[in-house]
C-alpha cells in the first residue's frame, strides 16, 4: 500500500513538473505529430527564413463574428495563425504576427480594403467575412513593400506553406527574375477566331506571372536582352537565321534555356485559323543539332502501361488513350529536386528525343516511357484515332524513350561565320557550359491536363489535380530562381489511387475489347455475306426487293448483334458487381470486424490485468 502512494505522489510530481517545463518554454518547443507534417516547415522554408535581410511584418485577417457559424473555417484559421507562429520562431526576429479581427465599419476593414483583401459574403443580411494574409517590410518611413493573399481558401491547404514562403522571398529580392518567352501558341491569352472571344492565359504561365517578370518575345527578334533569366520557347514560330542566331548566343554566353516542342500540339488546333500564330515543332532543328539532340517532330510516343484512363461519353465505359501519358515517380528522374517530389504529370501526344552520335554535350533524360512503349505516326493522332483501333494496332517496342532531356556541357555555335557572314558583337563559336532543358510536349501546360480553373469573385482560383504546374515552377525556380522553393510544393496527395479497383477496371476493359472484336469479326463475315448474295441476286436480273436468303442473313445479323450487345453489358455489369463487392467487404471491415477486434482487444487487456491481480 504503502508503494502504491509513492508511486502516485511520483506521478503526480512529474506531471506538475512537466506542466511547469511546458509553461516556461512558451511558444519556443513544438511538437508536430500530425500525419502530414501540417505544423512543421520544410527546409526550404527555414533555409530563406535564416537568410532574410528585411524585418517584415505578416498581418493575419480574420473575421471572428462573421465565421461565427463556420465552425471547419475557424478551425482552418487557427492550423494558419499555428503556421505562421511557427515562422515567426524561425525567423531569428526578422519575422512579427499581428492578428486582426476587420469588424465591419471598423479602421480594419478600411485597412483590410486598402490592402486588397478578399471580402466574401456569408449571410443574406449582408454579412461580409475577410480571411486574407498580408505580408508588410517593415521600413523607417513605413513605405516597405505589400504582397498580399487576398483570401485563403482551406482548399488550397496544400499550397499554404509555398504561397506564403514565396510572398517572403519576393519581398527579399531586389527585382524579380525576368522570363523571356517565345511562343506560337496562345500561352499569355488573345483572341479566339472560332469563337469570337478572349481566352484566358494559360495558369501555368498565369501562376509564373505571379513570381516572375514574364516577357514577351517576338518572332523578329535580333538579340536577347541582358537582364533576361531564363528564355522560354513554347512551340515557337518559324524563325528567322537572326533570331535562331541570338538564341545560339544567348545559350552559349550561359543563358538558360527551357524548350517545349511537340509533334501535335492539341492547343493550336483551336487556333488554327490565325496565321500568326503558328507554332512549328521543328523551328529549332538548325539549334538541336549544335546542342547534340535528335528530334524526329513526325511521331508520337503511345505507352500501355502508362496510359491516361478517359471518358468516352454517356453509356460508353472509360478507356485508356495510349497517347495519353500519365506518368508517376517511375517515369520521372527520382533524385533531382524538379521532380522527386512530384506525384503524377500528364502529357498529351508526347514526342522523344534522343542524342545525336556527333554529340559534344551530356544528354540527361529525365522523363522516360515505359518499355511498353511505340513510336507512331504524328499524322494519325493529328487526324484523330479510335481508341480501340489504337489499342488493337498498339504493339510495344520493348524500348524506353527519352520525354525530356538535359543538353549540358560542350557545345558549337550554329553559325559559325555568323548570318551572312555578320557576326554579332562578342560572338562565341563555343562553350562548356551549355544548359538546355527541352521537353518534347506542350499540352503538360495546358489547363486541360492537369488544373480546374473557377473564378471566386473575379479571382481565378486554380484547383490541380496533377502536378503540372509544379513541374513548370520547380523547372523556372531551378533555372532562374530560388531552388528553396522547390522543396516547398507537392507536399499534400492530389489522389491515393485504388489500386485493386483499379485493376477490376483494366480486366473489365480487356474482356470488353475482346468482345467488341468478336462482335467486328461478325459483322465483317456478315457484309461479306450480304455482298456475296447482293452479286448473285444482281446477275439474276432481279429489282431491289430482299430475296428471302437476304432477308434471313439481315435477321441473323440483328439478332447475333442483340445477343452481343446483351453481353457487352453483362461484361459491364460484372465490372460493377465486382468493384461493388469489394466496397461492400470493406464497410463490413470497417463497421463491424474493426470496432469487434478493438473490444476483443480491450476485454484481453482487462482479463490479463485481472488475473496477474488475483494471482499476486
Amino acid at each position: 500500500m504503502k508503494l502504491k502512494s509513492l508511486f502516485l505522489f511520483g506521478l503526480f510530481a512529474a506531471f506538475i513538473a512537466g506542466a511547469a517545463l511546458i509553461h516556461n518554454l512558451g511558444g519556443k518547443v513544438r511538437l508536430d505529430l500530425t500525419e502530414q507534417g501540417l505544423f512543421t516547415l520544410s527546409d526550404g522554408t527555414k533555409r530563406i527564413l535564416a537568410d532574410m535581410n528585411k524585418p517584415l511584418e505578416m498581418q493575419l485577417f480574420f473575421s471572428q463574428q462573421a465565421s461565427q457559424d463556420l465552425t471547419q473555417l475557424r478551425a482552418y484559421a487557427k492550423q494558419v495563425e499555428e503556421l505562421l507562429a511557427e515562422y515567426v520562431l524561425h525567423s531569428n526576429n526578422m519575422l512579427v504576427l499581428t492578428v486582426i479581427d476587420p469588424e465591419p465599419f471598423s479602421e480594419q476593414e478600411d485597412k483590410a480594403t486598402e490592402l486588397g483583401l478578399q471580402a466574401v459574403p456569408v449571410s443574406t443580411f449582408g454579412d461580409e467575412l475577410y480571411f486574407g494574409l498580408a505580408l508588410k517590410e517593415l521600413t523607417e518611413a513605413g513605405d516597405g513593400a505589400v504582397a498580399v493573399l487576398p483570401f485563403l481558401q482551406p482548399d488550397q491547404e496544400a499550397f499554404l506553406e509555398y504561397d506564403v514562403t514565396r510572398l517572403i522571398h519576393q519581398l527579399q529580392q531586389d527585382r524579380a527574375p525576368v522570363i523571356g518567352v517565345l511562343s506560337g501558341l496562345n500561352v499569355r491569352g488573345g483572341f479566339d477566331p472560332q469563337t469570337g472571344r478572349q481566352t484566358p492565359p494559360w495558369m501555368s504561365v498565369e501562376q509564373l506571372e505571379q513570381q516572375y517578370e514574364v516577357r514577351s518575345l517576338t518572332p523578329e527578334l535580333d538579340h536577347i536582352d541582358d537582364d533576361i533569366d531564363l528564355l522560354m520557347l513554347i512551340q515557337p514560330p518559324e524563325l528567322t537565321d537572326q533570331a535562331l542566331y541570338a538564341i545560339d548566343q544567348f545559350a552559349l554566353k550561359g543563358g538558360r534555356i527551357l524548350a517545349f516542342l511537340d509533334p501535335v500540339a492539341e492547343s493550336s488546333s483551336a487556333s488554327a485559323m490565325a496565321v500568326t500564330d503558328a507554332g512549328s515543332p521543328t523551328a529549332l532543328n538548325t539549334l538541336l543539332s549544335s546542342w547534340g539532340v535528335s528530334w524526329d517532330a513526325g511521331q508520337v510516343v503511345l505507352d500501355a502501361a502508362n496510359a491516361l484512363v478517359v471518358s468516352q461519353g454517356a453509356n460508353r465505359p472509360p478507356m485508356r488513350h495510349f497517347g495519353l501519358l500519365s506518368l508517376t515517380q517511375e517515369g520521372v528522374e527520382s533524385h533531382s529536386v524538379v521532380t522527386s517530389q512530384l506525384e503524377s504529370l500528364n502529357l498529351g501526344t508526347v514526342g522523344a528525343f534522343q542524342a545525336t552520335a556527333e554529340a559534344t554535350t551530356e544528354i540527361q533524360p529525365w522523363l522516360f516511357s515505359s518499355v511498353e512503349s511505340q513510336l507512331m505516326d504524328a499524322n494519325r493522332m493529328r487526324l484523330g484515332v479510335d481508341l480501340i483501333e489504337l489499342q488493337r494496332n498498339f504493339v510495344a517496342s520493348g524500348e524506353e524513350y527519352a520525354l525530356a532531356v538535359r543538353a549540358l556541357g560542350n557545345a558549337n555555335t550554329a553559325f559559325p561565320t555568323g548570318v551572312d557572314h555578320k557576326k554579332a558583337e562578342g560572338h562565341l563559336a563555343q562553350t562548356e557550359s551549355l544548359s538546355v532543358t527541352l521537353i518534347a510536349d506542350t499540352d503538360v501546360l495546358t489547363d486541360r491536363l492537369w488544373v480546374q480553373v473557377q473564378n471566386f469573385f473575379g479571382q481565378r482560383i486554380a484547383s490541380p489535380w496533377a502536378d503540372n504546374g509544379n513541374l513548370v515552377i520547380n523547372l523556372v525556380d531551378q533555372l532562374a530562381g530560388s531552388p528553396e522553393l522547390i522543396t516547398l510544393r507537392a507536399r499534400g496527395q492530389y489522389s491515393r489511387p485504388f489500386d485493386r479497383v483499379n485493376e477490376l477496371q483494366a480486366l473489365a476493359e480487356e474482356r470488353f475489347l475482346v468482345s467488341e472484336q468478336r462482335l467486328q469479326q461478325r459483322l465483317e463475315e456478315t457484309e461479306v455475306q450480304l455482298a456475296q448474295l447482293q452479286q448473285q441476286k444482281d446477275g439474276e436480273g432481279a429489282l431491289l426487293a430482299l430475296s428471302d436468303e437476304q432477308q434471313a442473313a439481315l435477321e441473323d445479323f440483328q439478332r447475333q448483334k442483340v445477343e452481343i450487345r446483351k453481353e457487352l453489358r453483362s461484361v459491364q455489369h460484372e465490372l460493377d458487381k465486382d468493384i461493388e463487392a469489394l466496397g461492400t467487404r470493406l464497410k463490413v471491415l470497417n463497421i463491424f470486424v474493426a470496432p469487434v477486434l478493438l473490444t476483443f482487444l480491450c476485454w484481453l487487456v482487462a482479463y490479463l490485468i485481472r488475473r496477474r491481480q488475483t494471482l499476486s
